[in-house]
């Protein structure tokens, strides 16, 4: 049985792989022949003007290759490939101190609150850090754990 479902499997790979081997298929046209056929029916309107067929062999520069490499090496200075390490700068001032200017220059209206500087006040929870706690047991138990608590 085995070595007759052998030879049936052989037997089927061997035509498979002939009939493959016949589907490839050979034009009697040119390249240019094909291209003439196109343009010939675009311009009866036969076929659209569509994205995959798109004639990049017509593309017409003024520049040489030299001139392209040139301009291209003068658009990206030199300054910008090399690594410039910034000057070490030690503040004078506390953070503190610079804090207490800050509201000072807010309340002589100097200068005006905006979003880009956000003051991240610390407040007080109203629960205790075992009710907290407490609240992530339950809702891990009842299967309700959701972003807050299993990371979701």
């Amino acid at each position: 049985m085995n070595a007759t479902m052998t030879s049936i499997a052989l037997a089927i790979i061997a035509t498979s792989t002939a009939a493959f081997a016949a589907d490839t298929a050979t034009s009697g046209k040119t390249r240019a022949e094909v291209r003439a056929e196109i343009a010939q029916a675009r311009a009866q309107g036969q076929v659209g003007q569509t994205q995959e067929f798109v004639d990049f062999t017509n593309i017409q520069t003024t520049r040489s290759r030299a001139e392209v490499q040139a301009e291209l090496a003068q658009s990206q200075p030199a300054a910008s490939t090399e690594y410039v390490e910034a000057p070490h700068i030690v503040s004078g001032k506390t953070r503190a101190e610079v804090r207490a200017e800050l509201q000072q220059a807010y309340a002589q209206g100097e200068l005006k609150q905006r979003s880009e500087y956000v003051e991240f006040t610390n407040v007080a929870s109203t629960r205790s850090r075992e009710e907290v706690r407490a609240e992530a047991i339950r809702a891990a138990r009842a299967g309700r754990g959701g972003a807050d608590y299993s990371g979701r």
